[in-house]
């Protein structure tokens, strides 16, 4: 093994403590990895057959490549469309099970994906990337919160909100359009290990959610319901059931102060600020509200 090898195997150990210990995120934390090792497969190429999942008819791959082919890729484009995974999918999951469910379900998400990828490949491949996992995340998401809406993919105006469930099935289709691609784009990118992940997360997810012992229901934030009346056009009301259904704390203050800036004083017209544990208005106009 190559020694950049190891060092990238070192970082994912490394990562997943820091997260267990300072109770981290382990969505972000491993989409920096995933972006350390990147750099790593750049410099040392050995480093993507080290860590990435073998198989050849008649061999079994290495065991510890079930895990660690999930964390090297083909390409850069291949690393950015799974960042979005990391990063804008499924942290909001995570929030709703645990970190342990989220990690049970993305390491043998990509598991069955890879052995999906051995029972009906029938022949030689290198099997790269967290694509399999992700979508078993995202199965398990759509299947546990299908009425859930998405914003794609930050609290910008104008960005679409869709249901989970359609979200999933856009990224299944983005992945299996981008495998299609020819030679010189995403290569290596697996049709089969992805509908293998996203079968076993649609399945399994109501059952490892149960691990955190937490209910899979949407949390609506009380102190938001004294905005209800300023709420007068579509667009603050959007801004606001955004809000409502945001799990991440950063995610709603976001749409709450997209709130803030769009509402008018019901009393003046004018535009309000937040202070003091209040909207206020130059008029005198004062609401006093708990925005966070």
């Amino acid at each position: 093994m190559d020694p950049l090898s190891s060092v990238a195997i070192g970082v994912i150990v490394v990562a997943t403590l820091y997260a267990v210990l300072r109770k981290a995120l382990l969505s972000l934390v491993y989409a920096i990895t995933v972006l350390t090792i990147f750099a790593l497969q750049v410099v040392e190429p050995l480093v993507t057959f080290d860590l990435g999942l073998l198989y050849v008819p008649g061999r079994s791959p290495v065991p510890w490549t079930f895990i660690t082919f999930q964390f090297v890729h083909g390409s850069l484009a291949h690393v950015l469309l799974n960042l979005t995974g990391f990063v804008f999918l499924t942290p909001v999951f995570e929030e709703r099970v645990g970190s342990l469910p989220w990690a049970v379900l993305f390491f043998l998400g990509g598991a069955v994906g890879a052995l999906s990828m051995i029972a009906l490949s029938g022949g030689a491949f290198l099997l790269v990337g967290a694509s399999a996992g992700l979508l078993c995340l995202l199965g398990a998401y759509g299947r546990l919160y299908r009425r859930e809406r998405i914003t794609l993919f930050l609290p910008v105006r104008g960005m679409p909100s869709l249901p989970v469930l359609y979200v999933v099935i856009g990224f299944l289709v983005l992945e299996t359009i981008l495998s299609l691609v020819p030679p010189g784009g995403l290569q290596g990118i697996a049709w089969a290990g992805h509908v293998g992940g996203l079968a076993f997360g649609f399945a399994a997810g109501p059952l490892v959610s149960r691990l955190s012992g937490r209910k899979a229901r949407p949390v609506r934030p009380a102190h938001l319901e004294g905005l209800q009346d300023l709420a007068t056009t579509p667009e603050l009301r959007s801004s606001l059931e955004q809000a409502t259904r945001a799990d991440l704390p950063e995610v709603r203050q976001a749409w709450v102060e997209q709130f803030v800036r769009a509402v008018r004083c019901p009393k003046c017209g004018g535009p309000v600020r937040s202070s003091w544990g209040a909207l206020r208005s130059d008029c005198g106009w004062r609401r006093p509200v708990r925005l966070r």
